[in-house]
């Protein structure tokens, strides 16, 4: 091979230089160009139809569950009554009973299993993490989805418990000298805010979405008429920062739906800030509560009845700041109403059907012959409980 000989000049006065390759512009640009139109084609498909995105990610995660006819999967066994009370804990169901906790996952394996002795059994679940506790008792269990979390005492018989998205506790509870007390514990289950009331019960209390303030639901009497009252504290203080009157009537059931304090009462849904100010009412018109579900992704979702008994009803869903999103007439009887995320899940006498927040029909199921509970999931499937065993359907 003949050698070739480079010139490199005068190497004491100037030094060599190197020819440096141009980059390929034309290769890289065109694989940004690609990247881009991908990313934006998946990003328009599931803002355009996140059902449909839902149910690819259910076949790819459920690819290998046996399935009947109905798109139903045998994951849960286990002995229950009337007075058992479950829930749905990332691919976990809980169950709990006067007799015992028992936490089953989707192999058919006991996660945790303990033996209880209540007077009676509660669960109150938000996300991924659920208190089962003892109404009149003062044994709280926090349970996420692989078992015990930890084991809680209350200062005294509990009268209820709620958690917030965060992880923070409120439990409510009789207490000797006072009307009731309310105690708050983060998420790492130290006690944070305790607040004793001497004039006035109280029935429950929440803690607002980012975890610095909590709403107790008090009753007292004035002139002869039991009225309810909205108070609300900063965790740290005791001293109340904000009062409101629900003129409504009695208050069933107090959360949080999207960044705003919602109380569900006789007549209305009240929606107040995280610091206890009036924001919107949600009037019922009339019709009386047959059941809510506080568990959307920033909307509640109601059944309104036109009488005070029958089948005619209203299926309404509110977002928080007291707009009516969508609503529909319902002429069965609903046994079971069920919201988490964007889904909303109705259990009829003769099936179940699956409804995104606009009341879009997205799946029904026909046989539900042995199914007392639904318990709706975030990714558009539901689990389906009855007395011995319950099923996960993927529609």
């Amino acid at each position: 091979m003949d050698k070739m000989e480079f010139n490199l000049g005068n190497t004491q006065e100037e030094a060599p230089k190197r020819i440096l390759k141009k980059p390929k512009k034309k290769k890289t640009l065109l694989f940004v160009i690609l990247t881009a139109v991908v990313l934006i084609a998946v990003l328009i498909a599931v803002l355009w139809d996140a059902n449909s995105f839902d149910g690819l990610r259910r076949r790819v995660i459920y690819a290998r569950a046996q399935k009947d006819e109905n798109g139903c999967a045998e994951l849960y066994d286990y002995s229950s009554d009337r007075t058992s009370r479950f829930a749905a804990l990332d691919g976990g169901l809980l169950i709990a009973s006067p007799n015992q906790i028992r936490l089953v996952g989707e192999d058919g394996a006991v996660r945790y299993e303990e033996s209880i002795r209540f007077q009676s059994c509660a669960i109150a679940r938000c996300d991924s993490l659920a208190v089962v506790y003892d109404i009149g008792g003062t044994d709280l269990y926090v349970m996420n989805s692989r078992g015990l979390v930890r084991q809680m005492t209350s200062g005294g018989e509990i009268v209820s418990a709620e958690l917030n998205e965060k992880g923070y506790l409120a439990v409510t509870y009789n207490t000797s000298g006072y009307k009731a007390a309310v105690d708050v514990y983060d998420p790492e289950g130290e006690l944070v805010f305790t607040f004793n009331s001497a004039d006035r019960f109280v029935m429950t209390a929440a803690v607002s979405h980012e975890g610095r303030y909590v709403m107790a639901v008090t009753m007292g009497e004035a002139e002869g008429v039991f009225t309810s009252r909205l108070v609300t504290y900063r965790l740290t203080s005791t001293e109340s920062v904000a009062t409101y009157d629900v003129s409504g009537g009695a208050v069933y059931d107090l959360g949080t739906v999207g960044h705003s304090f919602c109380a569900v009462a006789e007549d209305a849904l009240y929606l107040l800030s995280p610091g206890g100010t009036y924001q919107a009412t949600y009037s019922f018109g009339g019709d009386s509560l047959r059941r809510c579900d506080l568990g959307g992704d920033g909307f509640a979702a109601l059944l309104l009845g036109h009488y005070k008994s029958g089948s005619q009803c209203r299926l309404v869903t509110v977002d928080d700041t007291g707009t009516e999103i969508a609503a529909m007439e319902v002429n069965s009887d609903v046994l079971d109403l069920s919201v988490t995320g964007r889904y909303v899940a109705a259990l009829y006498s003769d099936h179940m059907t699956i409804y995104d927040k606009m009341l879009t029909e997205c799946a029904t199921l026909n046989d539900v012959s042995a199914v007392k509970e639904v318990m709706m999931r975030g990714d558009g499937s539901a689990v389906l409980a009855g007395v011995s065993a319950a099923k996960l359907y993927l529609p």
